[in-house]
């Protein structure tokens, strides 16, 4: 007993150590936003940023409009339905919504927990790509002049040895800058740029040119924050008002949306992440790629920009090898034998366009599986992307077959099995 007692004690005081230990480290090293994350993480009874951490900030709306609701034409909703092993594996990274649509026609849905069709979910870095569809939009109106603009046009902090970094640098994540991109070291860029205020002075002037711009595929945070800036600048107004003018409201939305703010109601948007909307929502976005920034006959955004949005930078990747999974803030996939491309966000946040199938597909959730890495050449299609992420593809593409399927006279639709997995 009196081991045991002992043993005990030499723990609390252990615990008491490290405690005391990683609290001077966070006092002499200035990093006091430590303790917010770790109340609004470990307190809460999560160890990472959630997807309804919605509360723990400030937001700005993205007005909807005249609502443009889903079809739902007499079939009945779910009548596409998960196999088994679909359902198992989805219920085991912890989902909120997966949702499944052909044109203009919802052919699944459903939520799990709390989540439902009204509530919003933070998109994570999904939030990158709305920010790239935003730039496309400033450029088709002038308000920036190309991808080939110098950020310095737009922000005096890039007026000095940044002064070559040009806005389609930041688009392809090519600046050369210095970023720790770690979700799980509490005192990388990232975690700072999440969870602290100073947004620009971060992202903005305590970097450091590293490598040439234009060369190699680095994923930071802190180039989407700078694209952030460059879109205030350039449009004389919030992202989210612009958000709500160019997308939200001619897609007819049919919710509000929010954006988290880096510190008090008059500042700037987290473009990096943190765009809060329902899952049925997110579907249009999904949609809008499928028709090249189109949506029901209305330009958007210009044909041309989406081209360059969802084709492969020019770029090497860190390991050497050719960049085959990015383009201009938006994700690609090779694994099959037509376009995929995607939104994709922290723990699992995903709006996967298939245009040839006009299929979107949206999953939301708190779990993911590893992010491939160093692959062998037979896999390199996989390499930078989630193991999970073929697997929704391919769930979705059985679901349309079920669907079309059961459709009067077949539809004449056929699945393709062409498929690398």
């Amino acid at each position: 007993m009196k081991v045991i007692k002992k043993i005990g004690k030499w723990i609390a005081i252990l615990i008491v150590a490290l405690i005391v230990v990683a609290n001077l480290a966070i006092i002499f090293t200035g990093r006091f936003y430590t303790y917010k994350g770790i109340a609004s993480t470990y307190l809460r009874g999560h160890i990472r940023p959630h997807i309804y951490d919605v509360d723990i900030f400030e937001n700005r709306s993205i007005k909807s409009g005249e609502s443009q609701p889903w079809q739902e034409t007499g079939r009945v909703l779910n009548k596409a339905a998960l196999s088994d092993y679909e359902k198992e594996r989805v219920e085991k990274l912890e989902p909120a919504s997966l949702l499944v649509a052909y044109g203009d026609t919802i052919i699944f849905e459903d939520y799990w927990n709390e989540h439902d069709q009204q509530r919003l979910g933070n998109s994570f870095s999904m939030a990158k790509s709305i920010i790239s569809l935003l730039i496309g939009c400033a450029i088709d109106e002038g308000k920036i002049g190309s991808v080939d603009d110098p950020v310095a046009k737009y922000l005096p902090e890039f007026d000095d040895e940044k002064k070559s970094i040009t806005i389609k640098h930041v688009l392809t994540m090519s600046t050369g800058l210095s970023w720790s991109e770690s979700y799980i070291h509490p005192f990388c860029d990232v975690a700072e740029l999440y969870y602290d205020t100073d947004d620009r002075d971060l992202s903005c002037n305590r970097r450091e040119i590293e490598e040439d711009p234009g060369k190699i595929w680095r994923y930071k945070s802190g180039d989407t924050q700078v694209l952030t800036f460059v879109l205030q600048e350039a449009v004389g107004m919030s992202i989210s008002d612009y958000a709500a003018i160019k997308l939200w409201k001619p897609m007819g939305a049919e919710s509000d949306a929010l954006w988290s703010l880096a510190s008090d109601e008059k500042s700037t948007e987290k473009g990096f992440c943190c765009f809060y909307a329902t899952s049925r929502d997110f579907l249009r976005l999904g949609k809008l790629i499928n028709n090249d920034g189109n949506w029901n006959g209305k330009q958007l955004i210009s044909a041309d920009y989406i081209n360059e949005f969802a084709s492969l930078a020019d770029l090497e990747k860190p390991n050497g090898k050719p960049n085959n999974c990015y383009g201009y803030q938006y994700w690609i996939y090779e694994g099959f034998d037509f376009e995929v491309t995607y939104f994709r966000g922290m723990s699992g946040q995903y709006i996967i366009s298939i245009p040839s199938k006009d299929l979107v597909i949206v999953r939301t959730g708190n779990g993911v599986e590893e992010n491939v890495k160093d692959t062998k050449k037979e896999e390199d299609y996989l390499e930078n992307h989630r193991r999970e992420l073929p697997f929704y593809i391919n769930t979705g593409l059985r679901l349309l077959d079920e669907y079309t399927s059961n459709s009067v006279n077949d539809g004449g639709y056929t699945l393709s099995t062409s498929l690398k997995h």
